[in-house]
């Protein structure tokens, strides 16, 4: 049995759905950040970061949402293309654009004193909005142009894109720099399939999440 450390609505809500959605056996294990849980020895043994999520599997723990998500795929033969189709690659290039491009963006909107401090926090979260807006407007065109597979089927990257839209929307620093998915319909369209999947609806209710979670988080 898996045994996820996670955060209701943090990044390890990703890896909540995937696992639902793989239809595997897995315990949650609540992280108590508020009471310093990701700064103590247990987590730190499993996060030597700190951070949320961690996923312990028979091989040991995993730690960054990525290579969580990109590990279950390839282990259980599902949610991604496979090693050997035509459209790995392609697949690749768009996850890691999530993970690595996208995620560090929704951040710097999220908690823009972090990296400057709070006197620069607006600048910050200004200029992630900027980037935000043009990388998902990219985005947004590679979808409608190519019509791929794994972004209208329930993949990894469906349900990480997902939750990024939900976080920039809901969680921004400041109300006015929101993002809404509905001015990106093809991404909008993505959240809409994910938030309504069986394995979803299952999850969310341990995330505390309902309603349309994903596509209009407002409500």
């Amino acid at each position: 049995m898996y045994v996820l450390h996670h955060v209701p609505d943090w990044a390890s809500m990703v890896v909540n759905m995937t696992l639902a959605e793989l239809g595997q056996s897995y315990r949650l294990h609540r992280v108590d950040h508020e009471a310093g849980a990701l700064t103590q020895a247990p987590h730190l043994a499993l996060h030597p970061f700190g951070k949320i999520p961690v996923l312990e599997t028979p091989d040991g723990p995993i730690f960054e949402t990525g290579a969580i998500l990109l590990w279950l795929a390839d282990r259980h033969g599902k949610m991604a293309p496979p090693p050997e189709s035509a459209d790995r690659g392609a697949f690749l290039s768009w996850l890691f654009f999530l993970s690595n491009t996208l995620h560090p963006a929704a951040m710097d909107l999220l908690h823009p004193e972090r990296p400057a401090g709070p006197a620069h926090a607006r600048a910050v979260a200004e200029i992630a909005h900027t980037r935000l807006t043009t990388q998902l407007g990219v985005l947004e065109a590679v979808i409608v142009t190519g019509q791929p597979a794994w972004a209208s089927e329930a993949t990894i990257f469906s349900y990480y894109l997902s939750m990024l839209l939900r976080w920039i929307e809901v969680f921004p620093a400041y109300d006015d720099l929101a993002i809404g998915s509905a001015q990106f319909p093809a991404l909008h369209a993505i959240a809409r399939a994910m938030e309504t999947r069986p394995a979803a609806l299952r999850a969310a209710r341990t995330e505390g999440v309902s309603g349309a979670f994903f596509s209009n988080p407002k409500g």
